[in-house]
This record gives structure tokens, C-alpha cells and sequence, in this order.
């Protein structure tokens, strides 16, 4: 049997502590950004693992925790997740790469995961009051069950459009 921690679920929002005393908060909110032009496909969600330190090291429980929630929420409410890997500190490939090799590990043949890297343009300002331009990639998966009602239009969608996605995100 495979060890998790113990959680807690407040709808959306699940929380539990692991051995070296983080604090995880997984959290699958509606999120209405994925597809505003498609009202028909509901129960969007995104997917945020949030904690309040980083980890010392590889916590196995911590993985096999995050992953029975995500499984249980495909299961439990038929949803659509869109997870994308926040690249503003630079670590957004790292993210996508650990996310693979953790949804390897899911033993359920009927979550479908797909991947998808799109450029979104940044404008910031410096100390001088100068404009720096840059493109950033991110990297997103959408998971779905294959029997999900919306599932070929989801996926037709989320594969959709150019490569810059400047302004969804």
C-alpha cells in the first residue's frame, strides 16, 4: 500500500503537514481563464501545490499525498484540471519535468494527461523606469478522464490557437 499523509479537505482546498513539518495546501479552484469562449465546458479547475517552506529532500509521502488528491478530485467530481508550471523564477521546466514523473505514478488508465508549452510576452520596469521585454515559456498539462463528456473538445481547445498565449495566463 502506498504511505500518504493524512489531509484534510475544505471543498477545493486540501491541507496536511508533513514529517519535516510543511505545511501543504493543494488547491483545485474553478478557473474560468482556460476556456472563456467555451461557457459549454464547465468544472475547469486549476491545480496549485503551495507550501510554507521548501522541502529538505525527497519526501516520498509528500508525492504519493499530492497525487491521491489528484486523483480523487478527477474521480470524484469528472473535472477537467489545467495545470501550468509557474516560470517566474525561472524554475517553470523543473516544475513541468518533477509533474511528469509524478502523474507516471498515477495507476489509473482512465486520467488522460496531456501536455502543451506556450510563450507568454512579460513587460516589466526597472529601477530606472526602463521597459524590459522578455517571453517567458510555460509549460502546461491538462488532465481529464477519457470518459469526461467535454473531453474532445477540451482537448481540441487546449491545443488550439498560437503558440503565444500573452494575456491568458
Amino acid at each position: 500500500m502506498v504511505e500518504i499523509y493524512p489531509y484534510q479537505q475544505f471543498g477545493e482546498l486540501y491541507q496536511f503537514t508533513t514529517a519535516q513539518n510543511i505545511a501543504v495546501t493543494v488547491h483545485a479552484p474553478l478557473d474560468g481563464r482556460w476556456f472563456p469562449n467555451n461557457p459549454e465546458i464547465a468544472g475547469v479547475h486549476s491545480f496549485l501545490i503551495k507550501t510554507n517552506k521548501p522541502s529538505a529532500g525527497l519526501d516520498v509521502r509528500l508525492r504519493n499525498t499530492v497525487l491521491d488528491i489528484l486523483t480523487n478530485f478527477l474521480n470524484e467530481n469528472d473535472a477537467i484540471i489545467v495545470y501550468y508550471c509557474d516560470p517566474f523564477d525561472g524554475k517553470g521546466y523543473k516544475r513541468y519535468l518533477k509533474f511528469n514523473r509524478w502523474f507516471g505514478l498515477i495507476d489509473d488508465l482512465s486520467i488522460e494527461k496531456q501536455d502543451r508549452r506556450v510563450i507568454v510576452k512579460d513587460l516589466k520596469i526597472d529601477e530606472s523606469d526602463h521597459l524590459i521585454k522578455s517571453e517567458l515559456t510555460v509549460y502546461a498539462s491538462i488532465l481529464l478522464r477519457k470518459t469526461h463528456p467535454d473531453y474532445d473538445a477540451a482537448i481540441s481547445l487546449f491545443h488550439s490557437g498560437g503558440l503565444d498565449k500573452t494575456g491568458k495566463l
